[in-house]
């Protein structure tokens, strides 16, 4: 069997020789289970009252979970920083002009201020690595010569210039020519010598030569007589003022002998005539030494050591200064040094996830998807059991049916399947005028027709009175257009009584994560022995119906969505690549567009949705940790099997996987966008920071395909809550230190420098358009753009390696010519929408005004004190007391009225083969402790 270094590394973590073992108890649920005479009930008035029953039964010595959440360690510190950063604004003008009625809603507003705040200061730094750098340092000189000065800029000229100490004055109106006394023969060349420094520059001057003044009129090519220091000529050449300068080449400043005795300092060009025009002594003879051995040498580094010469400095650019020197200067090499860096390791960081992505195709996914033959109809051989959920919400019967007929489909024996199919709600169906609910009626045939449907209570997820919550269970079977049958568990959430009664909108609704955690809690409750509700029980009895095996025999659980559909070999791919490797927890295959010729906006996610499986998620496998596994087609392991010990370490169902995904914690915004937005990816959050040992990877060959939306404004609600949900989930990844590598080479590296992709996106395509700008009006920006182009060709070259498929170079173009949209105009929406959760809000946070809207006095009084009663202990006694016993034998009027609650039983079923050697149960060993 296939094993890896990390795979060993993580068994050998998960040791259970430190922590209890509990027999497996007997066969969990049998079809003629009732409630027993002396059944136990435990009074739980409130969701939360049962997490922390939940939280409390660990094994002993196992430490308490943390909290649900990492980020709560650096609450404190935010919520200091969020008053900090909106302290001009009151409460009052939040709740009287932008509407937040709620401390809630103002504290939401006030954290996503907050978070923009950071991603400005982000976006900032990333502005001054790209272009600040170089307006600060790099400096680049206008070329005219004063050749080019007398021949083109002269009298005679157009546009007529002089020059003053260096700086391009721009004299070509008469009257300021008549102001500034300029004679003909004065313009296109150096009239230093008729003007004074500017006071300002003069004042600073301390250390002129003997018999000389700083505010004399000196120039290097001769003193004129006219010289003026008036105030108005000052004024007329500040107004005529250019950004040009005078430019000297380097050969021209080489020169040693010259008379001019030039030198170069921090980028401009000075002369030193006057000091050597005065004896040694008056500067001494070592300054008069240093200041020779200046002379043709950029004495940048020289100035900045000496103080006797920094004395100098002001006094040279008050007279002395010539112009600036011609071609690259220190500032603009360091400049554009660092920008060829930057790129250089992007673009070899890009190369490295190509390179990864193209190694992973090749080598490792056709080893992990390879299909052996027991895996398929009418085996023999031993075939892990699939529990397969299917969550809806408004689809309608097409939708629902080629979802259905896919996993028919699939090259999977039937009898190792079965479908949990999950109706979140009466919600009316997608271009139709029945409900979802009645569509999934339609389809399912029923194997027990006599048998009354009632709702059984349950707690779900919700807060307030949208914690209590009751769901019919339909055990039937779906048959196929081609004649194959599966069977199904159809699961329909129906609210409370007052919402059936009333017919309330969305009745029974309370959102995808309480679907799934109604598998996720019934599986975890079966797996550790724990206390079961009435919907629990009767879900006992239907899987153990339908399957033919006790539900803790489920090994792994594939989630579908509504809208998907499954290739043939998908399952057995993906059941493939978890049988071969023990350490995997969990993977996905690749997703695919059904409908990519829809419209413009459906042609421009094709791509998207390529690159960010064959690119993104196979690099992430490659360091077992794949940041996102999405909900539309995702498998995960339940339990991980301890063959040399006879025991299981629960994965999925781990205490503090289901104590964090189902917390209702959402009292800041980022518990909000972690837990209302993007639930798959929450999970995936929650199994890599309980498990950051195991692996969770990418499958390419097992490929499902999904409905895309067609309408521009759905998809930018959609990828609003995506972005909103990945930058939240990696900012809590990123405080998981236990993650696969060290430093740089590390998954929480590279979750950083995913998340640091993912803030300056829209700056992102600002730098990229002021590129082409740049470029186009001569700008020497040809190697950046040269290099990102050259990111494309390299995706280009990858997509020939592992698809064959030239048909995606055209998605690409469409894609690049999509970038604004992608990277500017989704981004910036989603920031700004950060406190948003309109969408998808099946449940209310924080206190409701009426709570008699959603439960009767006299079902709150029914539901509080809800059965839960461990299965081994029921078991146990039926078995004592027969299988014929019902709930109608009870003599406590009391216990009746309860047990009606509980399912009613069927007819035993017949006898199942001998069941292998019973397995002992354990928790995992706390991170703590290893």
């Amino acid at each position: 069997m296939y094993l890896d270094s990390r795979t060993a590394q993580a068994l050998k973590r998960e040791q259970p020789a430190a922590l209890p073992t509990t027999t497996r108890a007997p066969p969990a649920c049998s079809p003629a289970l009732s409630l027993p005479r002396n059944a136990k009930y435990i009074s739980l008035g409130s969701a939360a009252a049962r997490r922390r029953k939940t939280t409390s039964q660990k094994a002993p010595g196992a430490s308490p979970y943390k909290r649900y959440h990492d980020s709560a360690s650096v609450g404190p510190y935010w919520n200091a920083f969020t008053a900090v950063v909106t302290l001009w604004m009151p409460n009052l003008v939040l709740d009287k002009v932008l509407g937040k009625e709620t401390a809630e809603k103002r504290q939401a507003w006030r954290e996503k201020i907050a978070l923009c705040f950071v991603i400005l200061l982000i976006t900032a730094f990333t502005a001054l690595l790209s272009f600040g750098l170089s307006t600060m340092l790099c400096h680049p000189v206008d070329p005219i010569s004063l050749r080019v000065l007398r021949e083109k800029h002269a009298a005679n000229g157009t546009q007529k210039l002089t020059a003053i100490r260096g700086r391009i004055y721009d004299v070509t109106s008469p009257r300021h020519r008549a102001a500034l006394g300029l004679a003909p023969g004065q313009l296109g060349g150096d009239a230093s010598g008729m003007f004074a420094p500017f006071p300002e520059l003069s004042k600073r001057c301390k250390h002129w030569p003997r018999g000389k003044s700083p505010r004399n009129c000196y120039s290097v090519f001769g003193e004129s007589p006219a010289c003026t220091a008036s105030k108005p000529k000052w004024d007329t050449l500040r107004h005529l003022e250019t950004n040009k300068w005078v430019a000297y080449q380097w050969n021209d400043v080489l020169h040693r002998n010259s008379s001019e005795k030039l030198f170069v300092y921090n980028e401009f060009v000075f002369s030193l005539k006057p000091y050597f025009a005065e004896p040694n002594e008056y500067f001494g003879k070592g300054l008069t030494r240093t200041l020779r051995d200046l002379v043709g040498t950029d004495a940048t580094l020289a100035v900045s050591r000496s103080k006797a010469l920094q004395a100098l400095v002001p006094c040279w650019e008050a007279q002395l200064r010539l112009g600036r020197i011609e071609g690259s200067t220190v500032g603009c090499v360091i400049t554009s040094g660092i920008t060829i860096s930057v790129t250089v390791i992007l673009n070899v960081m890009i190369l490295i996830k190509l390179m990864c992505a193209v190694l992973f195709d090749w080598a490792f996914s056709v080893q992990l998807t390879k299909i052996t033959k027991h895996f398929v109809h009418g085996s023999t051989k031993r075939v892990p059991h699939v529990l397969i959920t299917v969550t809806c919400y408004d689809e309608n019967e097409d939708t629902i049916r080629s979802t259905l007929d896919s996993i028919a489909l699939t090259n999977y024996a039937s009898s190792r399947k079965i479908v949990f199919i999950l109706a979140d709600g009466e919600v009316t169906a997608s271009g139709d005028t029945r409900t979802t609910p009645q569509v999934l009626r339609s389809l399912i045939t029923r194997t027990n027709t006599t048998e009354p449907i009632r709702p059984l209570p349950y707690i779900a997820i919700g807060e307030g009175p949208r914690e209590f919550n009751a769901a019919e269970v339909i055990p039937g079977s779906y048959v196929s257009l081609n004649g194959i049958t599966v069977p199904c568990i159809l699961i329909i959430k129906v609210g409370t009584k007052r919402e059936r009664e009333t017919e309330m909108f969305k009745a029974g609704n309370r959102g995808k994560r309480d679907s799934q955690l109604i598998i996720l809690q019934w599986l975890r409750n079966v797996l550790l022995n724990d206390h079961l509700t009435p919907l629990e029980f009767e879900l006992c009895r239907a899987a153990s119906q339908m399957a033919k095996l006790d539900p803790d025999q489920f090994e792994y659980l594939l989630m579908v969505d509504a809208d998907t559909t499954l290739d043939i070999e998908c399952i057995p791919r993906l059941v493939a690549a978890m049988e071969r490797d023990p350490g995997t927890m969990g993977l996905c295959g690749e997703t695919r567009i059904a409908n990519k010729r829809d419209s413009w906006v459906t042609r421009i996610q094709v791509y998207e949705y390529y690159i960010s499986h064959h690119l993104s998620k196979a690099f992430e496998s490659l360091w077992g940790g794949v940041t996102c596994l999405p909900g539309c087609c995702s498998m995960y392991r339940i339990f991980s099997n301890k063959t040399h010990s006879g025991s299981i370490v629960p994965l999925l169902v781990a205490p503090e996987v289901i104590d964090a995904y189902s917390s209702n914690d959402t009292y800041t915004l980022h518990q909000k966008n972690l837990l209302l937005l993007g639930e798959d990816r929450y999970l995936t959050t929650v199994l890599l920071r309980a498990f950051p040992k195991r692996k969770l990877i990418y499958v390419p060959r097992a490929i499902c395909r999904t409905t895309v939306p067609n309408n521009f404004a759905v998809l930018v609600s959609q990828r609003r809550r995506w972005i909103n949900s990945t930058i939240h989930n990696l900012l809590e990844l990123i405080l998981v230190r236990d993650l696969c590598g060290t430093f740089c080479c590390s998954m929480q590296f590279l979750v950083l420098m995913d998340l640091l992709g993912n803030v300056v996106l829209p700056s992102s395509v600002i730098f990229f358009y002021y590129l082409i700008v740049a470029q186009c009006m001569g700008s020497p920006v040809g190697l950046p753009l040269l290099l990102m182009a050259l990111t494309f060709v390299l995706q280009g070259v990858m997509i020939l390696l592992t698809t064959q498929r030239v048909a995606y170079i055209y998605w690409m173009v469409i894609y690049i010519l999509a970038i604004p949209v992608w990277n500017f105009v989704m981004p910036v929406y989603a920031f700004w929408r950060f406190d948003d959760f309109s969408w998808g809000k099946t449940r209310v946070v924080g206190p409701e005004d009426s709570s008699t809207n959603f439960i009767t006095d006299d079902e709150r009084q029914a539901l509080e004190p809800i059965p839960l009663m461990r299965w081994k202990d029921w078991m146990r006694d039926n078995l004592r007391l027969g299988a014929g016993h019902t709930s109608a034998s009870v003599q406590d009027p009391a216990q009746q009225e309860k047990a009606s609650l509980l399912p009613a039983p069927q007819q035993p079923m017949a006898p199942e083969p001998a069941k292998p050697k019973p397995t002992k149960i354990v928790k995992r060993v706390p991170a703590s402790n290893k």
